[in-house]
């Protein structure tokens, strides 16, 4: 499943949401409970957004990967 497709409100059980860490991981949050879980809730499969911020990049600039592992910045 596509990061973007995978963590879209409309993919989300009501009162969940997310968030993304820097290194492109996304984590669930329980808005009911307010606990988190790496897995989507409905999947119960990790996500990744495909982006990740890297400290030897400049500031502002974050590498992404395309679908098919490509790396590109951003």
């Amino acid at each position: 499943m596509a990061a973007a497709e995978a963590v879209g409100r409309d993919t989300l059980p009501e009162h969940w949401s997310y968030g993304v860490c820097r290194d492109g991981r996304v984590f669930f949050i329980d808005d009911l409970t307010r606990s988190t879980t790496w897995l989507h809730p409905r999947t119960e499969e990790p996500v990744n957004s495909g982006h990740m911020i890297r400290s030897d990049l400049p500031r502002g600039w974050e590498e992404g990967f395309s679908e098919e592992g490509a790396s590109y910045f951003i």
